[in-house]
């Protein structure tokens, strides 16, 4: 594997000099890059003297190429084949993983007698209170559905129908849209930890579902249950929404048809239920009376006074906010309905992180590259009120290395990989240092003559279930030991 290239002359007192004339050269340059989404990249692997780790940004000012100067101890360089941004490289033998832009982050190796396990950890994100940063996208999201409710109210002519929309929407509506709204996050959240980097599939990709996929509507399918047990979809309904795209791709026909038969009757049906004389039409924006209605309802919140008193009982709003809207200032920051930000809202952050492990990870939410031995991490990270997610995802990767020299002389061949390495480098940690001792005596041994009884002696030794009993993992009982097929010994 590729060691990054590193400069002699990096802890040269001259060095911390030349630093600043070539933040400012690079920053000038990276003015110019417009306005694309701010882009890091991480490349890591395992080095010789602890985690080796290039950073590379296509955007940072004087004062980030300053801070991230001093943590890589060297200066940056030109991205590499010529792009704009800047670069940064170093080793982290005995120093803390720097943060480059308010990520949090760990590495660990935990060295065994047959190899090595490491661990890898990353979260990018801009608040540490992600409860906080929740609750507001969850009282955004309540105030917007408090308007809708107030809105429609003041549409519905007959008194009888309103007091029932009004009774409605406090029991069941707009309960139910936050439950909803919450399972949703919470299933994204699931997902998320699974996979950072999931997509969902576009409308013209074809092929049957990957192991992801199949994932993610397992996590989703409850929220069909959640809709037929509230009442807002029949269970055929829900069963035809499920297989609408259970193969994995669903055709322009397919699309259409769900719209027509199923999207539509839906939505005529609950509106009816108030208005009966309602004829919403077809859900899209070639329907102009969808289209004028939300244009009045955007009139309606920027000028109507029930609007003003739903956003003055909305913790949502400001106190600052709530103080210009008594004095019929209407000027004010509105949030967007559960973080989705209205007018498009800020760039997200898009970050990419490339681990070389050499080794398939046994437990990872990112994608393994066998071909390249590498883990990727893909995703966009929103600011905190603009989430749709209850958390930004944390990056993560546990594997294991053989040491293959130590393996062929005791086993033959290289045999205790991924996690049985990773058990068996942990059960040597929970070792004492007398029992350590004569356990490192024995593999020694047994890498002279490959005779395998201290060994098994020692194992044998630390059997049973008291507490300073050391049963070894079973993989390597399965190397040490004729173990029978099944508990019958057959």
């Amino acid at each position: 594997m590729r060691k990054p290239r590193r400069s002699r002359l990096r802890n040269h007192p001259g060095v911390r000099a030349v630093h600043a004339f070539a933040c400012l050269g690079l920053t000038a340059g990276m003015l110019a890059t417009g306005c694309t989404n701010r882009q890091v990249k991480i490349q890591m692997r395992a080095g010789e003297s602890g985690p080796e780790r290039i950073f590379e940004t296509n955007r940072a000012d004087v004062d980030d190429l300053q801070r991230l100067s001093e943590a890589y101890e060297a200066g940056p360089s030109r991205r590499d084949k010529g792009k704009d941004g800047v670069r940064f490289e170093a080793a982290f033998k005995d120093r803390e993983l720097p943060s480059e832009v308010g990520n949090r982050n760990g590495w660990s190796s935990l060295p065994g007698e047959f190899g090595t396990s490491y661990l890898y950890i990353e979260q990018f994100g801009d608040v540490r209170d992600d409860w906080t940063a929740f609750r507001s996208r969850m009282d955004a999201g309540r105030l917007w559905i408090e308007l809708g409710v107030a809105f429609f109210e003041g549409r519905i002519k007959d008194e009888e129908a309103r007091s029932e929309w009004r009774r409605f929407a406090d029991e069941e509506l707009v309960p139910d849209l936050m439950s909803a709204f919450l399972r949703f996050t919470a299933n994204g959240f699931v997902q998320q930890g699974q996979r950072v980097d999931y997509r969902f599939r576009a409308p013209e990709a074809r092929g049957p579902r990957t192991d992801d996929e199949w994932f993610q509507v397992q996590v989703f399918t409850p929220l069909i249950g959640f809709a037929v047990e509230r009442g807002w979809i029949t269970a055929e309904e829900g069963q035809l929404v499920l297989l609408s795209g259970i193969d994995g791709w669903v055709s322009a026909g397919e699309r259409n048809w769900s719209r027509t038969t199923l999207a539509d009757p839906i939505i005529e049906r609950s509106v009816q239920r108030f208005v009966p004389e309602a004829k919403p039409g077809r859900i899209g924006p070639e329907n102009d009376q969808l289209i004028l209605l939300g244009l009045s309802f955007l009139w309606w919140v920027n000028t109507s006074q029930d609007a003003a008193e739903v956003m003055l009982a909305s913790p949502a709003i400001s106190e600052e906010d709530k103080s210009k809207l008594r004095s019929g200032n209407r000027f004010i920051d509105m949030p967007g309905p559960f973080g989705i930000p209205i007018g498009g809202g800020d760039r997200p952050l898009e970050s990419e992180v490339v681990l070389e492990t050499g080794a398939e990870p046994f437990v990872t939410n990112g994608n393994w590259d066998e071909s390249l031995g590498t883990v990727t991490f893909e995703t966009r990270l929103y600011p905190p009120e603009q989430r749709r997610r209850m958390a930004p995802p944390v990056f993560h990767a546990s594997w294991a290395v053989p040491d293959r020299e130590v393996q062929t002389e005791v086993f033959g061949e290289v045999v205790l990989v991924g996690r049985d390495l990773a058990e068996v480098a942990f059960w040597e940690r929970t070792l004492d240092e007398e029992d350590l001792e004569v356990w490192v005596g024995a593999v020694a041994a047994a890498r002279q003559d490959g005779d395998l009884s201290r060994m098994v002696d020692f194992v044998e030794s630390k059997e049973g279930e008291g507490r300073d009993d050391r049963p070894a993992p079973l993989g390597l009982r399965g190397l040490l030991f004729d173990e029978p097929d099944d508990e019958n010994g057959s």
